[in-house]
């Protein structure tokens, strides 16, 4: 199992089991009992309100926040940062740009040499709800299905000093480009998938990984260039 995946599934596993035990502590004892012998003689209306405190009753809270996420992951946190934020900016198309910036703004801290990401506070003691975690956790199954025989720490060099600054710089552009708004359908994979190549690098040390992710992003710059050369030579040859 991948080192993300391994992640995600011990906290899904260790909150889970939180949560049941503040369950059983926070619930009367002989309430279960008292309603379900009282429940015959209520109208339908007492039922339904009865049954809805039931369910917020039971709906226990994770407690778990991103700042203990983050801090669990050690060295790796700034793979798990990168890969959470692009694997959550998924199902919001349209709403790419803040997930962009943030993508970014992580990215900008490996350019100035920290080894481990710094969160404001008030992101840091944002709680995740354990169906939040639950979805990370399939979703990123599937999408490392059969990559655990692939990805293994090698190369490690490419993660290492000077290098390290090399890929934040590479990941801020892949940001970048995932914040400008690009009204074409799919197209925030064209940036969501090299930022999953580099988290999924830097939490498994695998410069390989690393390396792939380099050259899709000077491939992308390379269109990019070609593009806006062809743009401006379309608009001199109107104007002039």
């Amino acid at each position: 199992m991948l080192r993300l995946s391994a992640i995600l599934a011990q906290l899904c596993d260790a909150e889970a089991a939180a949560a049941a035990n503040r369950q059983a502590t926070e619930q009367p004892s002989g309430v279960a009992g008292r309603d379900e012998a009282s429940h015959r003689d209520e109208s339908p209306q007492r039922e339904s309100v009865r049954r809805g405190r039931l369910r917020r009753r039971n709906r226990v809270p994770s407690y778990l926040t991103v700042g203990e996420i983050i801090d669990r992951t050690s060295h790796a946190g700034f793979g798990f940062l990168l890969s959470f934020l692009a694997l959550v900016s998924i199902p919001f198309f349209g709403l790419s740009t803040p997930f962009g910036l943030a993508i970014a703004f992580v990215a900008c801290q490996m350019v100035v040499g920290r080894m481990r990401p710094w969160l404001p506070r008030s992101i840091r003691r944002r709680h995740v709800s354990l169906t939040t975690l639950n979805w990370l956790s399939t979703r990123v199954a599937r999408f490392t299905v059969g990559l655990e025989k692939v990805i293994k720490p090698r190369f490690t060099l490419v993660v290492r000093g000077p290098f390290w600054i090399v890929c934040g710089v590479a990941i801020v552009i892949q940001g970048i480009g995932l914040a400008l708004p690009m009204p074409i359908p799919g197209s925030n994979w064209i940036f969501i998938l090299p930022v999953m190549v580099y988290g999924v690098g830097l939490l498994e040390d695998d410069g390989v990984l690393i390396m792939a992710g380099h050259a899709i992003t000077i491939v992308e710059i390379a269109l990019v260039v070609r593009a806006w050369n062809v743009v401006t030579e379309a608009l001199f040859s109107l104007w002039w």
